[in-house]
C-alpha cells in the first residue's frame, strides 16, 4: 500500500459521521442545537454538522482547537498519526483502500458515501497497549529529567501500584485505571516526545470512561481530585502525600468522581485539586449557569475543599509548580483566582 492517499480517498474520509465516530470510542455526544453536538465527557467540545468540531480551552497553551475527523482521532482517540487516522476513517466506513472498487462496495448506484447510513457499531475494543519489556528507560528519563518527577514517585506508580508502564511500539506512558475489583477500565496514553511540535495525548480505544486513574486508601476518608496525571505525581512528590484517596478526571466532566463514590462510600470530605485556568476555576466554582464541584458535592453531604497552587508566581498547574520549584523558572502567565475563592466562601458564610 502507498504511504500516502489520494486527494478522493482523503476527502471520503472526511464524510465519516463524528458522533457516531465519538460513540465507537467511548464518548456520549449531546444535542445542544441546530446540527450542534457536545460531548459529555468534554462539554467544551462543539461539533457542527457531524462533520468538524472546535474546542476552546484554556489549559496547555491556551489556543483553539479543532478540526476535522483526523483531528479528532489523534486529540481523543489515541490515533498517533494522520495516516493511520485517515485509514481508521475509511475502515470505520467499511472501505479497504487495498480495494480499488472501494465505491461499489458501498453503494452500487452512488460514489458518495452517507455516513448517516451506516449503522451503529459496537464500541472498540478495549486492548492495552504491549508494554516495553524490561525497564521503562524512556519513561523514566522524561518523568524525571523533563517533567522534574522524583525516582520515588515513579517508581511508586510503576512498581508498587502498577498503574503505569511504557508502551513498546512508542514509548508512550500508559496510565491505567482500576475499579473496585482491580480490574482495569481505563488507560490513556501520554506521549514522551514532542510530535509535530505537539505533546500526544489519548485514551485508549474502548475504555470505559466512568472510571479514571486512581489510589484507593480505606483508611482515610478523603479523596483529593486531579485533571491530570502527571500531576496527581508532581502534588504527591510536593507534598509527600501518600496517604488520602485521590482521583485523576481527565476530562471536564465529573463521571469518574460519581463512579468512585459510589464504589468507595467511605469518603466523607472530597478536596479539588484542579487547575490554575479558566477552565479548572469554572470546573470548581460554577457560575450563574453551571454549579461547581464544590457547591455540588457540598449538597450530596460532602466536605468540599480547594487545594490549588500558589497565586503570584505563574504556575497552572501542579507539575508546572514542581518545575518552578526545583528550578525558579516562571513557567507562564495564568490569571488569578482568589476572586472566584473569596466569592464562593462568602457565600457559604451568608447561608
Amino acid at each position: 500500500m502507498s504511504e500516502y492517499f489520494s486527494e478522493e480517498l482523503i476527502a471520503q474520509a472526511k464524510e465519516t459521521s463524528l458522533t457516531q465516530l465519538a460513540e465507537y470510542y467511548g464518548y456520549h455526544p449531546k444535542h445542544v442545537g441546530n446540527r450542534l453536538y457536545t460531548l459529555v465527557e468534554h462539554d467544551s467540545v462543539r461539533i457542527y454538522n457531524d462533520r468538524t468540531w472546535y474546542r476552546w480551552s484554556r489549559a496547555g497553551n491556551g489556543k483553539e482547537s479543532g478540526g476535522s475527523q483526523i483531528d479528532f482521532l489523534m486529540q481523543f482517540c489515541g490515533v498517533e498519526s494522520v495516516h493511520v487516522a485517515i485509514k481508521t476513517l475509511l475502515e470505520f466506513q467499511g472501505i479497504s483502500v487495498e480495494d480499488r472498487q472501494w465505491k461499489n462496495t458501498l453503494n452500487e448506484k452512488a460514489a458518495i458515501h452517507q455516513a448517516g447510513e451506516i449503522k451503529p457499531r459496537e464500541h472498540a475494543e478495549f486492548v492495552l497497549p504491549e508494554a516495553m519489556p524490561g525497564t521503562y528507560r524512556r519513561a523514566y528519563a522524561y518523568l524525571i529529567k523533563t517533567r522534574g518527577l522524583s525516582q520515588q514517585i515513579v517508581d511508586y506508580f510503576v512498581r508498587d501500584l502498577k498503574i503505569l508502564y511504557e508502551e513498546k511500539e512508542h514509548h508512550n506512558l500508559v496510565f491505567l485505571g482500576k475499579d473496585k475489583d482491580g480490574i482495569v477500565r481505563y488507560a490513556t496514553k501520554r506521549g514522551t516526545a514532542d510530535i509535530y511540535g505537539k505533546k500526544y495525548m489519548g485514551d485508549v480505544a474502548g475504555n470505559d470512561k466512568n472510571y479514571g486513574i486512581n489510589i484507593v486508601n480505606e483508611k482515610s476518608t478523603e479523596l483529593k481530585v486531579f485533571e491530570a496525571n502527571i500531576d496527581l505525581m508532581s502534588y504527591m512528590d510536593i507534598k509527600g502525600d501518600f496517604e488520602s484517596n485521590k482521583l485523576v478526571l481527565g476530562m471536564t466532566a465529573d463521571n469518574p468522581l460519581v463512579q468512585f463514590l459510589k464504589d468507595h462510600p467511605h469518603i466523607k470530605r472530597i478536596t479539588f485539586c484542579l487547575d490554575n485556568d479558566d477552565a479548572g476555576m469554572l470546573a470548581m466554582f460554577g457560575n450563574e449557569e453551571k454549579v461547581g464541584l464544590l457547591k455540588k458535592y457540598e449538597m450530596q453531604g460532602y466536605e468540599t475543599d480547594t487545594d490549588t497552587v500558589p497565586q503570584g508566581i505563574g504556575c497552572k498547574d501542579w507539575n508546572e509548580y514542581l518545575v518552578y520549584k526545583k528550578t525558579g523558572q516562571d513557567i507562564g502567565c495564568t490569571e488569578p483566582i482568589e476572586n472566584h475563592q473569596v466569592e464562593y466562601s462568602r457565600k457559604r458564610k451568608c447561608r
